[in-house]
C-alpha cells in the first residue's frame, strides 16, 4: 500500500467545491434521483482493475453481456495506486456519467460511502434476502451506512494464519488452537538467526498486523483506553524484545515477509489467502509443509476480510442497465464466472461452499471454507482519509516497538489518531 494523501486532498476539494457551486448530492436516500435517466438504454460502461487479466476479462464480460442482454463497454483503472483513486475520485465527485459502474476497494469505499456520490443498492440489488449470504460483519461495516448499502462485492480476500508444519514437532504441538500454543510454537521456533513468528511492520502494512492481534485479545482499534488493546500491542512488542520476531521487519512489506516464510526464517506469519498462488509456486506449500492454519483462538476467533465491489455512479444515466449487470455480478453464476476468470474466492459464502467451485481446483479451498464458517471475518478499520489513519498509526507502533515511545505515550497518541481520523 502507499500513501494516498493527494486523494484525500483532491476529495476534500472536490467535496468542498461541490458545497460551493451545489454540486454534491445528498448522502441520504436516493442519491442519483435527480439525475436524468435513460430509461431504454442497453449500454453500460465499466471502469475495471480486472482489465488486467486481458482474455479472461474479456470472456467473462461476453458471459455477462449473453447473461443480461447488455452491451459492455470497460475502461481499465490506472494501475498506479495513487493514480487510480485520484481518477475515480475526480470521476465521482465531478458528476462525470461517462462510466456507470466502477470497481473499488475498501480504502475507496470508506471515502465515497458518505458522500452521496454513490447509488444505494439494496431496493434493487443488494436486496435483504441475498445479504444474507454475504458476511454480515464486513458488510455492516464496510459497504452500508445506516440500511444503505452501496456495493456487491466481486470477491474476498481474507487475512489468514500460515504455518509451517515441519516446525510443529519443535514446539511438540499439532495444531495450534490457543495464545498458549500460539505462544509455544513462537517461543520453541526462535533463535539462531530463526524467528518462530515474521510479520511486515512498514508502516502501511503493519496496521493489518495491529489490529489482527488487538481482535484475537477482543480489544477495540478505535478504544486505546481499553486494557485488552493495550495488552495486544504489548504483546507484538514483548515478541521483538524476546527475539521471537524480528525488528528488522520494520522495512518489510508483504513480499520480503513471504520469501523469509519460503526460507525457513519464520515459522508462522499472517497473510491474505489471495496469495495461495505464490505459496504454491514456492514449492514450499502442502499440509506436510507450509499451509494455511485455522486461526488460533486468543480471546476471540477472528480475522480481517477484504473486498473489491462494483458500485454504482450515482451520477450514471443508465442505472436500469447497471442494475441488471450487477444483479448478474451478485448471483450465483456471476460469481463463478468472476471466479474462473480470476481465480479469487467468491464473496458470498453460499457460493464459496458450493460444489460447483470444487471443479476449479482452487488451492487450499477446504482450509478456506474452515474461515468463512468458523471464524467471525471483519472489516478493517477505516477512515475516510484511510491511508492517512493508516500511515499514522503505523509509525506510532514503530515509534513504540523501537522504544522512542512508551506503551502509554503510544495509547495515547493512538487514540489521537482514532479521535482526528474517526471520531471528529
Amino acid at each position: 500500500m502507499k500513501s494516498k494523501k493527494v486523494v484525500s486532498l483532491m476529495l476534500a476539494a472536490a467535496m468542498t467545491a461541490g458545497l460551493v457551486t451545489g454540486c454534491v448530492k445528498p448522502t441520504t436516500g436516493n442519491a442519483g434521483s435527480d439525475v436524468e435517466q435513460n430509461e431504454d438504454s442497453n449500454k453500460i460502461t465499466i471502469m475495471s482493475q480486472d482489465t488486467t487479466y486481458g482474455e479472461a476479462f474479456e470472456e467473462y464480460i461476453k458471459k455477462a453481456e449473453e447473461a443480461t442482454g447488455l452491451e459492455i463497454d470497460t475502461v481499465a483503472c490506472p494501475t498506479n495506486t495513487d493514480d487510480r483513486q485520484a481518477k475515480i475520485t475526480t470521476i465521482l465527485s465531478s458528476g462525470d456519467d461517462s462510466v456507470d459502474i466502477i470497481t473499488i476497494n475498501d480504502e475507496m469505499m470508506s471515502a465515497f460511502k458518505n458522500t452521496g456520490y454513490l447509488e444505494p443498492l439494496q431496493d434493487t440489488v443488494m436486496t435483504e434476502e441475498l445479504m444474507q449470504q454475504f458476511p454480515q460483519e464486513y458488510m455492516k461495516e464496510m459497504t452500508m451506512v445506516g440500511e444503505n448499502v452501496y456495493s456487491v462485492p466481486c470477491f474476498m480476500d481474507i487475512l489468514a494464519f500460515w504455518v509451517d508444519e515441519e516446525k510443529m514437532e519443535n514446539a511438540e504441538l499439532e495444531e495450534i488452537k490457543t495464545k498458549e500454543d500460539f505462544e509455544q510454537y513462537v517461543k520453541a521456533n526462535s533463535g539462531d538467526g530463526k524467528y518462530g513468528y515474521g510479520d511486515a511492520w512498514e508502516k502501511t502494512y503493519v496496521f493489518n498486523s495491529i489490529g489482527t492481534f488487538v481482535n484475537l485479545f477482543g480489544g477495540d482499534y478505535y478504544d486505546w483506553t481499553n486494557p485488552k488493546t493495550q495488552e495486544a500491542v504489548k504483546f507484538m512488542y514483548d515478541m521483538a524484545k524476546n527475539g521471537e520476531t524480528p525488528l528488522a521487519q520494520l522495512a518489510d512489506q508483504y513480499d520480503p515477509m513471504m520469501q523469509k516464510f519460503f526460507d525457513g526464517d519464520y515459522a508462522s506469519i499472517f497473510m491474505y489467502v489471495g496469495a495461495i498462488q505464490t505459496f504454491v509456486n514456492s514449492g514450499k506449500y502442502g499440509e506436510d509443509k507450509q499451509h494455511l492454519a485455522p486461526m488460533p483462538t486468543f480471546e476471540n476467533k477472528t480475522a480481517y476480510m477484504s473486498t473489491w465491489g462494483y458500485v454504482l455512479n450515482a451520477a450514471s444515466k443508465n442505472k436500469e442497465a447497471a442494475q441488471k449487470f450487477l444483479e448478474y455480478a451478485a448471483s450465483e453464476q456471476g460469481e463463478l464466472d468472476y471466479t474462473e476468470m480470476s481465480s479469487r474466492l467468491p464473496a458470498r459464502s453460499d457460493v464459496l461452499n458450493s460444489e460447483k467451485l470444487e471443479a476449479m481446483g482452487l488451492a487450499g479451498l477446504d482450509e478456506i471454507r474452515g474461515y468463512v464458517n468458523d471464524t467471525t471475518l471483519l472489516a478493517r478499520p477505516m477512515a475516510p482519509q484511510a491511508m492517512e489513519f493508516i500511515s499514522d498509526m503505523g509509525s506510532l507502533f514503530q515509534q513504540y516497538v523501537s522504544d522512542e515511545l512508551s506503551l502509554d505515550e503510544f495509547c495515547e497518541k493512538a487514540q489521537a489518531s482514532v479521535d482526528t481520523y474517526i471520531n471528529k
